[in-house]
């Protein structure tokens, strides 16, 4: 999976846990920092220029990639598959998403997420 497929889920996971979007999400594994816009229905990528917006359970992406399937499954678990590669996490609302990828390898990401309560 890309990397800006894993930061939309991470976004997307965090905002239906926490009920906001975050205006900057910063890659743990890499160190890079990317900014989020809101945009009509969902939000921007404001590095790739990518628009994620929602239809029911599905992320639907500006680029036509996806959909992106997402389920809650418990108060911090969520899983879906994009592109038939399954994939699970944790977003317990607070200011970590961490992403799975499942495979012969999995492999997992870290994203930490602020949002404007937080003051960035």
């Amino acid at each position: 999976m890309s990397p800006d497929l894993r930061r939309i889920i991470a976004v997307e996971a965090h905002r239906r846990r926490c009920g906001r979007y975050p205006l900057r999400v910063h890659s743990l594994g890499t160190g890079e920092t990317y900014d989020i816009a809101t945009a009509d229905g969902g939000f921007r990528d404001v590095t790739t220029g990518l628009v994620a917006r929602f239809d029911g359970r599905q992320i639907v992406l500006s680029d036509g990639r996806g959909p992106i399937d997402l389920t809650l499954t418990d108060d911090i678990r969520f899983e879906g598959a994009v592109g038939g590669e399954p994939f699970t996490g944790r977003a317990g609302g607070g200011a970590s998403v961490t992403l799975y990828e499942i495979g012969g390898d999995e492999n997992y990401f870290q994203f930490a997420l602020g949002t404007e309560a937080d003051g960035i």
